[in-house]
């Protein structure tokens, strides 16, 4: 065990049993629940308690609650999960799992990959996927590459969409508030006796505020004019068909598109103000996929065919876009464009006693390029760069129920053209106890991440660039107490990093290249509590994770890795139809990059938020609720130089039909 680990194990100790002492004195008994199935974890659905790695699970009722506007504030309190935003609404959000880098995060919607293939990591913007339609998240931590392939280093986050039920259903939304925000969603679900439906489609309008330097003192009390707000702009829309042909068959087909425009500014601006009304982004990323299933051999074994796309048009608009040969700075549109297509095939065998095992085979077909507009009189237009690469990958798991003992093991081969052959694999254990609710459970695995195409053939491009790989390991403790009312969670981790990719500024006849240097380590502890402290009045959630980043390159901590997380929610139902839930986040001390030469590293302060919503059932057909944010008008940074909102007010209705 890592010397994070020992130092902190005393401290969670300690924090169980202070999150306990109200609790015990107001147990009852009350009903076992249902077993929770999981999806991401093993690929196909899978009760929890059988689960060897450490998952958390979004629900859609708090999705609905605080995603109004995107996914950032949704995942704020999963353990593990660091969110960057930068420069409020419409600004680039990020997500990190266990300190991974963003890239090194997968995210999917419903199983589907997502993510810019022409951009330099090839990471998914959280800020433009609107919270439509979503029936949960699943957030799987750890190395997953022996079920996922590259990118899912650090773990997976799955966004499940909703599909329709037998009472058909309508609902809108319209909600507004500060800094000029204003948003509305219609969605529509319904069922027959063998077709679901689910469609939706939302807007968002933001006059925002400055994204560099606002509420900044460092930055606003030098200024000789006031900041410009950044407004944004965004249109969504979703739809989910199944059919299901006689017993054994049935058809999914699902659609999303998104449309988003932005104001930004750049902090690391050197001839134009970094606070300008000229820096745009514009894109448009839609998605989509068809799904084949069938069950044989009487439901013993089920096929899956699934064909997907992802598309992104994507235009940044710039004072210091484009560098001549001579590295002098002129304004241009970057235009990026990108496709990624694929199909794969899954089957899952029921051996019973014996087991399960899921099998299957992936391929991928991504192509990006980009060229700039250049803006200025007499400057030359210039090609960026084109590429394309394929992905064929194999894939198998094996699933082994021994009682109350449950094991799985699997491994994955992924082969990408131009760069060598990368295996993965992945084990995990977990031990149920039902007298007590105790379930022990430990997984260890590696992880891969594949080069991006900008990566390898852009002008700073290493065509031969290999995998970043990484070896993890955790093991953890869920405990569940009095009837299902109490639920804690502990999860020790350590992984480490090779390989990594780095930026020579000296390569390629000193222009810079990708290279693979890096190595890391990351070690750390997560803990999370859920617990109804009086039955239909008061529950209490709270998580905490204890993360220790370090560049073992070059002895330093990495970038924008809190070493402290941590949020404790209240909700408060014991009026009817009224349910009010304070939160409070936290994130520690961290370091981040100066935005002036010489880019050296520098602390960042700790931070603490202050959260509060309520929500009022007027009737079956109306809801109304109110939030309030940032209620201590607290300031602080998420990144350096890039503002955030001070306390902010919104409200809102819902209909229901």
């Amino acid at each position: 065990m890592s010397d994070c680990l020992r130092a902190n194990a005393r401290f969670y100790a300690v924090f169980f049993a202070a999150f306990l002492s109200p609790i015990i004195g107001n147990a009852q008994a009350e009903p076992e629940m249902l077993p929770e199935l999981v999806i991401t974890a093993t690929r196909t659905p899978e009760n929890l308690q059988r689960i060897g790695s450490a998952i958390s699970v979004v629900e859609s009722k708090d999705i609905a609650a605080w995603g109004s506007r995107s996914m950032v504030d949704v995942l704020r309190q999963v353990p593990g999960l660091d969110i960057t935003e930068s420069g409020g609404p419409g600004g680039i959000s990020t997500v990190r799992l266990r300190g991974a880098e963003s890239r090194q995060t997968l995210v999917l919607i419903d199983n589907i990959r997502v993510g810019d293939a022409a951009s330099t990591d090839g990471i998914i913007d959280m800020s433009n996927i609107s919270p439509d339609n979503i029936e949960r998240i699943e957030v799987l931590r750890g190395p997953q590459s022996a079920l996922y392939g590259s990118d899912a280093m650090g773990g997976v986050i799955n966004i499940i969409t909703k599909k329709g039920e037998r009472t058909p259903r309508t609902t809108m939304t319209i909600e507004g508030g500060s800094y000029g925000t204003i948003s509305t969603r219609l969605a529509t679900s319904g069922a027959s006796e063998n077709t679901t439906w689910a469609l939706s489609l939302s807007g968002l309008h933001a006059d925002g505020f400055s994204r560099y330097g606002y509420r900044i003192g460092r930055i606003t009390l030098t200024l000789v004019a006031p900041l410009e707000n950044d407004s944004m702009d965004r249109i969504s829309g979703s739809a989910r068909v199944t059919h299901r042909f006689g017993e054994n068959v049935e058809v999914d087909i699902g659609f999303r598109r998104i449309h988003a425009l932005a104001n930004v500014d750049n902090p690391g601006a050197f001839a134009s103000p970094r606070d300008n009304n000229f820096d745009k982004s514009k894109q448009t990323v839609t998605t989509a996929y068809g799904k084949i299933s069938a069950d044989s051999f009487g439901g013993q074994l089920r096929h899956s065919l699934t064909i997907f796309t992802t598309m992104t048009d994507r235009v940044n608009r710039g004072l210091e876009n484009c560098f001549d040969a001579f590295f002098n700075i002129y304004a241009c549109d970057a235009i990026f464009r990108s496709q990624r297509v694929g199909a794969e095939y899954q089957g899952d065998l029921d051996l019973g006693k014996i087991g399960k095992t899921t099998f299957g085979a992936r391929t991928e077909y991504e192509e990006a390029s980009n060229r700039e507009v250049w803006l200025m009189p007499a400057a030359p237009n210039t090609n960026g760069f084109k590429g394309n690469q394929r992905t064929n990958s194999l894939f198998l798991l094996h699933q082994l129920p021994l009682g109350p003992l449950s094991l799985s093991l699997g491994g994955r081969v992924d082969s990408v053209d131009g760069i060598n052959v990368f295996p993965t694999w992945r084990a995990t254990a977990a031990y149920l106890i039902a007298e007590t609710g105790t379930k022990l459970r430990a997984s260890a695995g590696t992880g891969a991440k594949a080069p991006t195409l900008y990566q390898r053939f852009s002008i700073y491009g290493t065509p031969t660039l290999q995998p970043e790989h990484n070896f993890g390991y955790d093991a953890g403790i869920d405990q569940s107490l009095f009837n299902g009312r109490v639920k804690l969670s502990l999860t020790g981790f350590d992984t480490r990093y090779r390989n990594l990719f780095d930026f020579d500024p000296l390569g390629n006849n000193f222009v810079g290249a990708y290279i693979n240097v890096g190595r890391a380590r990351v070690s750390g502890v997560e803990a999370s509590a859920d617990a109804i402290v009086v039955p239909d009045e008061w529950r209490l959630r709270a998580s905490y994770t204890r993360l220790r980043a370090v560049d073992e390159i070059n002895h330093r901590l990495l970038l924008r890795r809190p070493r402290d997380t941590a949020s404790l929610s209240a909700i408060y139902t014991g009026i009817k139809n009224l349910e009010v839930e304070g939160r409070v986040t936290y994130a520690g001390k961290r370091v981040d990059v100066m935005n002036d030469f010489p880019y050296s590293h520098v602390p960042m302060a700790p931070y603490g938020k202050a959260d509060l919503r309520a929500s009022y059932k007027v009737n079956d057909h109306l809801t109304v609720f109110a939030r309030a944010e940032n209620m201590t008008n607290a300031r602080y940074q998420e990144i350096r130089d890039y503002g955030t909102a001070g306390r902010s007010w919104y409200a809102g209705m819902q209909v229901t039909w």
